[in-house]
Formats: C-alpha cells, sequence, structure tokens
C-alpha cells in the first residue's frame, strides 16, 4: 500500500465518520422536528393550516408546493389543474438527468417542477401557476417552460387574470440552450398574454428565487404589480456573489425588503395575508373594487357641486 492509498482510505475514513454524526436528507425529511430560530422545533407547530408553513416565532417563511398553495389561494377544490405540455425528456441525453426527473417525479406526484391551475375568486377568473421547489430545485426546462406559456395561453383564451407564484435556482443546466431558450419564450408569453388579454399579471416572490426565473419571466419588469413574501430573490447566489467581489454583503443583501426599499417590488407580506392583498389588487386594476369605485364617485359629485356653487 503506497502512501496515496493510505492517504486516500483516511480521508474516506472521515468522511464516513463524519456522516455518522449527521442526520442524511431521508432521515431529516422523516423526522418529527426541524431546526428554526430557537433550535428544534416540533414540525407539526410550523406546518399547519393554521401557520401555513411559517414559524410563529421569527415568521420564516417554509416552502408551500404548488397544491398547497392553490388549495389556500383558490380554496380545495375550487380549481382546476390544467394538463401541460410534455415534451421528451433528457433530449440532450445528459448522464443521469433521465434518473433526476423520475425521482422529482416520484416526489412530487407532477411532470415537472411547475403546476398550473384556475379557478374563479369573487367572480373573476384567475389562471395561476406555481413552482415546486421539490422538483430538481424547481428548475425551468422545457416541460416547465412549456406549461408557464400554458398558462399564459389559457389565459388569454377564457380572459382570465394571472398569478404566478416564483421560486426556483433558474434554468435547467441539463438541457442547456434548450432551456436557455424558454427564458426568452416566456417573457413573450408574457408580454403577449398583457397586450391581448386586458387582464392583470401579479407576480409572488417565494421562497428562494433565483437565476433564469428572476432573468425572465419573473423580472420585476413584467408583472403589473410585483408582491413578495419574505424571501431571498436575486440572480447569483449570495455565497457566489461574495465570492466574486470579495466583499462582505450588506444586511439584508436580496431580501424581499430590500427590494421594497429598493422600489423592485411593490409590497412584502405575510402569506396569511398576501392573498387579501393579491384580491384588492386584481379588483382595483379591473375597476371592481366597490368600495374604491364609491369613495371615487364622492369625490367626483363633491368636485362637481364645488364647480356647481363657483360657477
Amino acid at each position: 500500500m503506497n502512501w496515496i492509498t493510505r492517504i486516500k482510505k483516511i480521508g474516506e475514513n472521515i468522511k464516513r465518520n463524519i456522516q455518522k454524526k449527521f442526520p442524511t436528507k431521508k432521515e431529516q425529511a422523516e423526522s418529527n422536528w426541524i431546526s428554526c430560530c430557537s433550535g428544534p422545533v416540533l414540525k407539526s407547530e410550523i406546518f399547519n393550516d393554521e401557520q401555513l408553513n411559517t414559524c410563529p416565532k421569527c415568521l420564516k417563511h417554509y416552502p408551500f408546493n404548488p397544491i398547497e398553495r392553490f388549495n389556500h389561494f383558490f380554496g380545495k377544490n375550487n380549481y382546476q389543474i390544467i394538463n401541460t405540455p410534455s415534451p421528451p425528456d433528457d433530449m440532450l441525453d445528459f448522464p443521469g438527468y433521465k434518473e433526476k426527473l423520475a425521482r422529482g417525479r416520484k416526489l412530487t406526484g407532477h411532470h415537472c417542477a411547475v403546476v398550473v391551475a384556475k379557478g374563479t375568486i369573487e367572480g373573476i377568473d384567475i389562471v395561476s401557476f406555481a413552482i415546486d421547489s421539490r422538483f430538481n430545485g424547481g428548475s425551468i426546462n422545457s416541460a416547465a417552460g412549456e406549461a408557464i406559456v400554458s398558462a399564459y395561453q389559457k389565459a388569454i383564451d377564457d380572459s382570465a387574470a394571472v398569478v404566478a407564484w416564483c421560486e426556483g435556482g433558474g434554468q435547467a443546466m441539463q438541457e442547456s440552450a434548450i432551456s436557455l431558450h424558454f427564458m426568452v419564450k416566456t417573457v413573450l408569453a408574457a408580454n403577449t398574454f398583457k397586450k391581448n388579454s386586458g387582464m392583470p399579471l401579479i407576480n409572488v416572490y417565494t421562497n428562494k428565487c433565483y437565476g433564469g426565473i428572476t432573468a425572465s419571466f419573473a423580472g420585476p419588469s413584467i408583472a403589473d404589480i410585483t408582491l413578495a413574501e419574505p424571501s431571498l430573490v436575486g440572480f447569483a447566489g449570495q455565497a457566489i456573489v461574495k465570492n466574486q467581489t470579495r466583499e462582505n454583503l450588506p444586511e439584508g443583501f436580496q431580501s424581499s425588503s430590500t427590494l421594497l426599499e429598493k422600489g423592485m417590488c411593490d409590497g412584502v407580506y405575510h402569506r396569511k395575508e398576501i392573498n387579501d392583498k393579491i384580491k384588492s389588487v386584481i379588483k382595483l386594476l379591473l375597476n371592481k373594487n366597490t368600495e374604491v369605485n364609491s369613495l371615487k364617485y364622492d369625490q367626483t359629485s363633491e368636485v362637481n357641486n364645488q364647480t356647481r356653487e363657483a360657477s
């Protein structure tokens, strides 16, 4: 046994000993506990219908999968899941990609990271799509891109508003230029919707939203209104930015609250209240907010009265 083999063996022993001290991803998923602001916390205290996957103490927002999101937004059984295209898998024959897609589908029950639904809220038709970060980190491949395009087309066909719940790490690197192509295609779909439908487009940042997602259809300038839950939003991750700039990042860097402060976001709300904010904005943009209309009428009447008195 030469010295290289001995060092390699020592390294493997160290790695095994370290792994024994830390729980595996499977053990973490199956555990009843999660680490949060006050240390170990029972998952049942966070992941329930009342807390909506948010910590009651530090208000940290944990991921909300698309079905949970639609149940909360539309109400259970008050929406329809829209079937979306399924392009061929692994067109570039990327090593291990088919197995990764299979794991994502088994875990989520979806054929890609994007799920599209349609429902009606207070008489307003809404098409909504949500990204599931459990599916390969929410990466946008050709199937996910086509799902987003389908959502906008459905909204045009049905004269519906669009609400997008965006998270994830960006485009699927295993599909190279094919997935990058959908950065352009999804933006064109969003702009076509805005040009032809006359209905509002609301984008909401949730969880962590990075890469080609924020650089395309979830960009701050794309939607009519951009809202956020407490989340992180950027292009490159914090570690990458810090490594490249070799500077300490300012407090709150890439947080949704900083986006609001810098004018890149129109509002940051807790998950418990964001639905009401979205509904209010859509009604206001469609001139269906009765309280605003009444106030506008009263103000107009008062102006008319003052005009008559002045004349």
